[in-house]
C-alpha cells in the first residue's frame, strides 16, 4: 500500500491541493512595466533657464479618477467595463509619473527650470499654480487613447483664479496595439495637455 493510500481522505485532498498550488506557482508569466515619457526637446526650443525673468510654475495638486489608481494598466472594453492588465503594469504610480512628465514638458515649453511639484518647500515662491483633475486616461477597444482633464491657472498661492479649462485629447493606435504602443500614445496626449497649459501660461501677463 502506497503512502497516499494510507493517508486519510482529508489528508489526500490536502496533498493534492498543495501539489496544484506548487504547480501553479511556476506558470505565472512575468510582468512588464511601463512609464510615460516626457516630450523631446527640439533644436528650436531654447534651453531652460532660471534667471530673474523665468516663470516659477507650481504643478498640482494633481488628482486622478480612482479607477486609475492602481498598478495595472487600464483599458476599456465599453462605456461601463474596463480591463486590468495583470502582466502589464506601471513602474510607478501613474499619478506621480504623469505629474513628473507634465513638469518636464512645461520646463521645455516655457524654457524654465523653475518648476515645482505640489507639495513643495518652494510653493510660496511660485508665480502660477496649475491644479489638474484627470477624469479619464486610457485606451479603448477601438484603439483610441483619451485624456480628459479639468485644469486651471491660479496666482497668489491658489487664491486668485486666472483661467479654467477642460481638455479632451485623443490619439489613435491600432485596435491590436501592444501595451508599449498604448503607453507611447498616452505620453503623446500628455504632451498635448502640456502644450495647452503652456500656451495659456504664455498668454497670461507676468
Amino acid at each position: 500500500m502506497s503512502l497516499t493510500e494510507r493517508l486519510p481522505k482529508a489528508g489526500r485532498i490536502l496533498c493534492a491541493t498543495v501539489v496544484l498550488m506548487l504547480g501553479g506557482c511556476g506558470t505565472t508569466p512575468p510582468s512588464d512595466f511601463y512609464l510615460l515619457e516626457p516630450m523631446q526637446q527640439s533644436r528650436n526650443t531654447p534651453p531652460a533657464g532660471s534667471g530673474e525673468n523665468a516663470l516659477h510654475i507650481g504643478v498640482g495638486p494633481i488628482q486622478f479618477a480612482q479607477y486609475l489608481d492602481r498598478s495595472q494598466i487600464v483599458t476599456s472594453l465599453n462605456e461601463s467595463q474596463v480591463r486590468l492588465a495583470e502582466t502589464h503594469r506601471w513602474a510607478e504610480p501613474l499619478q506621480h509619473n504623469f505629474a513628473r512628465v507634465l513638469a518636464e514638458n512645461l520646463s521645455i515649453l516655457l524654457a524654465t527650470d523653475a518648476i515645482s511639484l505640489y507639495p513643495s518647500r518652494n510653493w510660496s515662491d511660485i508665480d502660477y499654480q496649475v491644479p489638474i483633475h484627470v477624469w479619464q486616461f486610457h485606451a479603448d477597444g477601438e484603439g483610441e487613447v483619451t485624456l480628459i482633464a479639468n485644469w486651471s491657472i491660479r496666482t497668489n498661492q491658489g487664491s486668485d483664479l486666472l483661467t479654467m479649462s477642460k481638455s479632451v485629447l485623443t490619439a489613435r493606435v491600432a485596435p491590436s496595439a501592444s501595451y508599449a504602443e498604448i503607453t507611447s500614445a498616452m505620453s503623446a496626449v500628455a504632451e498635448m495637455l502640456s502644450r495647452e497649459i503652456a500656451e495659456a501660461l504664455t498668454n497670461n501677463p507676468n
